[in-house]
């Protein structure tokens, strides 16, 4: 049996805090992510509740742990192509992305990023900012180096371009690089692979996708965060101007038999942050609106922060808006029945935010054998006794792969996870 080996799949919060744990009491962990950076979703956002604290900044204590720790290699760019065996002796076949970049060769000098032609829109920036198809992936690479997006670059759509091969001093350039393939002999894996956004254009009243200044919550963190497309000024996404009113809207996607049947467990909470942001940057210029169908406000803070939003004049309007319009100039109307007061309401916005709910990443579901639940997460072991566990044994869960967490929970959901995998490994009793 291999007692000294585990795979962390997925570097977002959950699986850094796992593999820290793991790592701590002398395991060797291979850390694996899929995109070519660390941190998961959390850097990308503002600050993060109940703290307010700068959520790049905390994100960045944890990946100092991991990459200071000689017992941790985290493999970045790169994913699972099977895993065969049984608890305490797993074949894991790895297969990393190439980079077309060589990373020994490659400084940072950044003459090919210059030359490009090519401008993709970043993820969540709204179409605000753009990156070149050769870069640096920000926040936290692992490695620090640039890569080609083969998606977007003209090299591979047609031939057409060779500009930052040309441009390269040191000649890392590499457009024939192959994927590179890797075995792992590991005892437990643990499956951290994160969430994705539910596709806010399903919920087709709200016309996401079609007006400019309709918005998810994801990209409205960009819009705060001193890192985003407006270095931290919340503007109209169509015009850069400032905004005079304001509508959040919860449960957009969730708790809905056409769409996801589950609450998003962090939108309510989400969308005190989001108003909290609004009026610490513009206080009583600016109108907020939370359109919502019930206030969660969970969490040992949750109730005493949607009593300090509330103070803060913003209007809380019990019901779900029908179908956005638009107005010549941009702005948006929503009609709304109030439960609390029994009128219809019409709200003129020049921003509308969709707190969107979140699917669990199951992409290696069949890969790992594993079976998923009616609302497609995971299968618990046993939901109460063993919500780490899977019914495949020695393949760990953390993270949102169970739930929608917020960030504390998922490095409580690591943790966790991280100690049922000691107490496989080494022969204690669990709890099943």
């Amino acid at each position: 049996m291999n007692r000294n080996s585990v795979l962390v799949v997925g570097g977002g919060a959950a699986g850094l805090q796992a593999a820290i744990d793991l790592a701590s009491t002398g395991i060797n962990v291979h850390l694996i992510e899929k995109e070519p950076r660390l941190g998961g979703h959390t850097p990308l956002l503002h600050q993060l509740f109940p703290t307010m604290e700068n959520a790049e900044e905390l994100t960045k204590q944890l990946l100092q742990k991991v990459l200071n720790n000689p017992n941790i290699r985290a493999l970045s760019y790169a994913g699972i192509e099977s895993v065969a065996g049984s608890v305490g002796n797993f074949k894991a076949q790895i297969a990393k992305r190439p980079r077309y970049v060589d990373e020994a060769k490659c400084t940072n000098c950044g003459e090919c990023e210059k030359v490009c032609p090519v401008d993709v829109p970043k993820k969540f920036e709204m179409g605000l900012a753009t990156r070149k198809a050769i870069y640096m992936p920000k926040p936290f690479p692992v490695p620090p180096r640039y890569l080609i997006d083969e998606e977007t670059c003209l090299r591979f759509k047609d031939k057409s371009c060779h500009a930052c091969q040309d441009a390269c001093p040191e000649g890392a350039v590499l457009y024939n690089q192959k994927p590179l393939n890797e075995e792992f002999s590991v005892g437990a894996v643990i499956l951290a692979t994160g969430f994705c956004q539910y596709d806010a254009q399903k919920v087709g009243q709200y016309k996401y996708g079609v007006y400019p200044n309709v918005i998810t919550g994801m990209e409205y963190e960009r819009l705060c965060s001193l890192t985003g497309p407006t270095g931290g000024k919340i503007l109209r996404i169509d015009n850069k101007e400032k905004p005079k009113s304001v509508a959040f809207i919860l449960c957009a996607g969730s708790r809905d038999e056409k769409h996801l049947h589950y609450c998003c467990n962090i939108g309510c909470l989400n969308a005190l942050k989001h108003a909290y942001y609004l009026k610490r940057q513009y206080e009583k210029e600016v109108d907020a609106y939370i359109c919502y169908t019930d206030i969660r406000a969970i969490t040992k803070q949750g109730e005493q922060f949607y009593q300090k939003v509330r103070a803060s004049e913003v209007r809380f309007i019990h019901g779900q808006p029908s179908e956005i319009r638009q107005t010549p100039n941009g702005l948006l109307t929503l009609d709304v029945y109030d439960l609390a007061t029994s009128k219809l309401l019409s709200i003129t916005a020049d921003l509308v935010v969709l707190e969107t709910g979140f699917r669990p990443q199951v992409n290696l579901q069949q890969k790992l054998q594993l079976t998923l639940d009616e609302d497609s997460f995971f299968t618990e072991k046993h939901p109460q006794l063993a919500p780490n566990e899977t019914t495949r044994d020695g393949i760990f869960l953390a993270g949102a792969l169970q739930q929608p967490m917020h960030f504390h929970e998922a490095l409580t959901s690591g943790s966790a996870a991280a100690m049922k995998v000691l107490s496989s490994m080494r022969g204690s009793p669990t709890n099943r």
